[in-house]
Formats: structure tokens, C-alpha cells, sequence
């Protein structure tokens, strides 16, 4: 099988947009089960047992970073794919598999010692066989990335979700453990897996023939997922030692809920992002511009939740979780404030990737780590959670700032530039929030389960009406330059004028 990427010019827009649509539609519906599934398991579970599968899971997280073999990534900027690619794809992932668990069986042991716990080796023991799955699904699925077609994903993402909500919560209501969130995780990464090779069929040939045409993005991603990893785990690591189980558990949930937005938006369009970027890397000027729009695009759909997420915090915790997660809402208020400066430079993984440049993200890593560490040994030692938080967004403003240089090295986009391409969604932020704000006193003064909920979901509703409203406002007295609006006006003009002639010949 030969493959390759044709470029067509006049409609990678519009193929893109619609595919990083759909990412962030499926990454939407399975945050939604995760809601649910982190709802009902709030409610069956204590905090305690989800701060002790905090520390199995990040120095999995760990692990797996160390181990992470981009190969789809890989295989969607190769100008031309032969079967020999895929083969040693394969077999390169099952290698990682195999090291993967053979590491984690063996920290079982002194991580049980460390932390004085014995459960905490055997849930590393269960968590590397989710681990381990994730990367062996068929090679072959990337093919449907390649034609910017993520239906696929998008069932199997759903379908993973909806089986690790059911068995998790089975579990839980079963037996009040710990081990629903291990067997929710073991559960969603076999499921997607298994269903690769039933959407696209993949017979497997053990092979490294070509594992050189891979080696520039093994070589460098496995120093930049190892830095990068750790960077993100330290914290839970470091609290783990320091502080009770149940705090733990207060923090590692208000750390899940402010990912979200990341998760949904950046992470998402990464991948139709590598092909966009790679079909207009030979032109500068096409490249700029494509980098500022998507950032564009990106603050404007990440920045409101992250924002909103902050400010009614309380109220979210309280509704979702329960009173006995209260003290995760001010950790989750702060939180969510530390992920904004990373949105606006959303875009650069999917443009180092796209330009060859892997060693900007291993550069990147270290100046983090480097900034990072020491602050956060000194922050979680004297402040505990409150130095972690404060440690987490003086991090993220200079890494973001290191990351708009780093930009600006690759593709010559000013720093200044970037920092005010996004004006119009920072500005309808802003004026959301002062809705918001003046809200406050008035869900305070709701008590009751159900009246907190509607309380909530007015304010939501209103918040993004407002955000929506003055993004066009704010759009149109611009002149309606082509961007995240005029793709938004144009959809939902085609959508009508469908709608209108449907009806006509329904009348007709």
C-alpha cells in the first residue's frame, strides 16, 4: 500500500476546520461521559481513593511519557507511506508495550515502600496493562486522519467512554473500591483498541526495516515526554508524600476538571492541524497566517470555558460532585486560571511537528523543568497545595512565553503579534465575566441541590450568550475579517438556506 498527501489548496479550510469540528464534538461528548462517569464515582467513592490512584497514575503517566512512540503522528507528516512503515509502526509499539509493563511491574515494588503502601504497587501492577494497550491499535487507522476523516474517531472515542462509564460504575456500586477507577481505565483503551481493527483491518508483520524513517521523532520524543511528564506529575508526586490521601484526592480531581478545556480543544485539533500545516509549510506567508488563525480559533473556544470553569468553581463542584468535594472548588478556581496562558500558543505542537522541528519540544521540556523543579520542591514543602498552584501559573506564563519566541524563531510571528491576534475573544471574555461576576451573590443564595443546578445552568447560558454575541458584535465592527466567525456565519447560512429548501419542497 503506497500512500501520500495530495494537497488541495481550495478546500483544506474548509476540511480542516470541519475535522477539528468533529475532534472537539467527540473530545465534547466524551468529556461529557467523563463528567458522568467522575459524577457517579464522586458520589460512590471518597476522596481518599481517588488521591491513592493519583499516585499509581502519575508515575504511569510518567512511564508512559518516557515510552511514547508518536508513530501516527509520524506516519501522517511522511509525504509517502509504504506497507513496511506500517509493519514497523506496529512492532515498535509492541516492543514499547512489552517494556512498559516489565518497568511498572518492577516500580510496584519501591513505590509500595516510598509510600507506605502496599496499594499503591498493585495498582501500578493493573494500570500497565492500560498503558500498554493504548498504542496497539491498527497502524492503519491513521489512514482516515490522512483524508481529514474523523468519523471513525469519533465512534470509537464515544464507544470507549461509554463502556469504561459502565464498568466502572457497575464496579463502584459493587463494591465501593478503589479498583472501579482502575477497572474504568483498563477498560477504555482495550475497547478503542480492539475496535481499530475492525474499522480499518490490519494483519501484523513483525518489522523494523524502516524504523529509521521514524527515528528523528523517537529519538526526540522520548527526551520530551519524559521532561514533559514529569513537569506535569511532580506535583501529585510531591503532594503524595506531604499531605493526607483525601487531600490528595481534593486536588487531583480539581487538577482533571481543569484540563478539560485543553483536553477538548488543543489536544483535538492537533492531529487535523499536522495536516493542515503541513500542506502550506513551503509557504511562509500561508503558514503565518494559518498559525495565527488556529491559535485564534483556539483561544476562542478554550479561553471562555477555562474562564468560566474558574469563576463559578463552587457551584460546579457542589452540583457535579457533591458537599464532600467542596474543598476541591477554590483549587479548581486557581487551576483553570493557570491552563489560560498555554492556549494561546495552542497551535505549536502541530507546527513543530509539521516543520521536522522535534527539537524544539526537547528544548522547551528542559528550560521547563529547569524553571519548574526547584520552585516546586520549595512551593510544595512550605505551601503545600497553595505553593503547587502558585508554582503551576508562574510556570505556564513563562513557558508560554518561551513558547511564543519559539514561534517566532520557526515561522517569524512576532512575539507581539501573537499576544494581540486574539483581542477579540480576550475582549469578549472579559465582558462575559463581568456577567458572571454579577451573578455571584445570587447563587450564594441557593441552597438546595435542584435550585443550585438551574442556578447554574441560567448563569452558564447567559455567560455564553454573552461571549457569542459580543464575538460577532465585536467581529462585524472589525469588518469581518475571515476567521472562527466568518466560518461559524457561513455553516450556519448553508445550514438554513438547506433547512429552507427542504421545507419549500416538503410544501411543494
Amino acid at each position: 500500500m503506497n500512500s501520500s498527501i495530495a494537497p488541495s489548496s481550495q478546500k483544506l479550510g474548509t476540511r480542516a476546520t470541519l475535522g477539528a469540528g468533529l475532534l472537539i464534538v467527540s473530545r465534547l461528548v466524551t468529556r461529557g461521559i467523563d463528567l458522568v462517569t467522575l459524577v457517579a464515582l464522586g458520589r460512590l467513592l471518597s476522596p481518599a481513593d481517588f488521591g491513592l490512584v493519583a499516585i499509581a497514575m502519575s508515575v504511569m503517566l510518567i512511564a508512559e511519557a518516557v515510552m511514547e512512540l508518536p508513530v501516527g503522528l509520524a506516519l501522517t507528516s511522511m509525504p509517502r507511506r509504504l506497507n513496511e512503515h506500517y509493519d514497523t509502526a506496529f512492532t515498535l509499539q509492541l516492543i514499547r508495550a512489552g517494556i512498559l509493563v516489565a518497568v511498572l511491574v518492577v516500580l510496584s515494588i519501591p513505590l509500595s515502600i516510598i509510600y507506605n503502601d502496599q496499594r499503591v504497587g498493585w495498582l501500578l501492577c493493573a494500570l500497565s496493562v492500560a498503558t500498554a494497550t493504548r498504542g496497539m491499535g491498527s497502524p492503519l487507522f491513521v489512514e482516515y486522519a490522512l483524508k481529514l476523516d474523523y468519523r471513525p474517531h469519533f465512534f470509537l472515542e464515544i464507544s470507549g467512554k461509554l463502556v469504561a462509564l459502565l464498568v466502572s460504575v457497575v464496579f463502584a456500586w459493587w463494591s465501593r473500591s478503589y479498583w472501579a477507577i482502575a477497572a474504568g481505565m483498563i477498560a477504555n483503551p482495550v475497547t478503542v483498541v480492539a475496535m481499530t481493527y475492525f474499522v480499518a483491518p490490519y494483519l501484523p508483520t513483525l518489522t523494523v526495516s524502516k524504523w529509521r524513517d521514524f527515528s528523528n521523532y523517537l529519538r526526540w520524543s522520548t527526551a520530551t515526554q519524559a521532561i514533559t511528564s514529569f513537569n506535569w506529575q511532580m506535583d501529585q508526586l510531591l503532594l503524595g508524600k506531604l499531605i493526607s490521601r483525601v487531600d490528595l484526592g481534593q486536588f487531583s480531581m480539581a487538577s482533571n476538571l481543569s484540563f478539560m478545556p485543553s483536553q477538548i480543544i488543543v489536544n483535538q485539533v492537533t492531529g487535523p492541524l499536522v495536516v493542515a500545516f503541513a500542506l502550506v509549510r513551503d509557504d511562509a506567508e500561508r503558514m503565518r497566517a494559518a498559525y495565527r488563525k488556529s491559535a485564534i480559533t483556539i483561544v476562542s473556544v478554550a479561553l471562555p470555558i477555562s474562564i468560566g470553569m474558574s469563576m463559578l468553581s463552587a457551584p460546579i463542584v457542589r452540583v457535579v460532585l457533591g458537599q464532600r468535594w467542596l474543598d476541591a472548588a477554590p483549587i479548581l478556581e486557581w487551576l483553570s486560571v493557570a491552563m489560560v496562558p498555554s492556549l494561546f500558543v495552542g497551535p505549536l505542537p502541530a507546527l513543530v511537528i509539521s516543520l521536522h522541528k522535534i527539537k524544539t519540544f526537547a528544548r522547551l521540556a528542559l528550560i521547563e523543568v529547569c524553571f519548574k523543579l526547584p520552585l516546586m520542591v520549595l512551593g510544595a514543602y512550605y505551601y503545600r497545595i497553595d505553593g503547587v498552584i502558585s508554582v503551576r501559573l508562574a510556570t505556564a506564563l513563562f513557558m508560554s512565553f518561551c513558547s511564543m519566541i519559539a514561534v517566532q524563531e520557526l515561522i517569524g510571528t512576532p512575539v507581539s503579534k501573537q499576544l494581540l491576534a486574539p483581542w477579540r475573544p480576550v475582549a469578549c471574555a472579559f465582558i462575559m465575566a463581568l456577567v458572571i461576576r454579577s451573578s455571584d451573590k445570587w447563587l450564594m443564595n441557593l441552597y438546595t441541590l435542584s435550585d443550585m443546578a438551574l442556578g447554574l445552568a441560567s448563569v452558564v447560558m447567559a455567560g455564553a450568550v454573552t461571549y457569542i454575541g459580543s464575538m460577532f458584535l465585536l467581529w462585524a465592527i472589525s469588518g469581518c475579517p475571515e476567521g472562527i466567525e466568518s466560518k461559524v456565519a457561513a455553516l450556519t447560512t448553508e445550514t438554513w438556506n438547506k433547512l429552507a429548501r427542504h421545507r419549500s419542497t416538503f410544501e411543494s
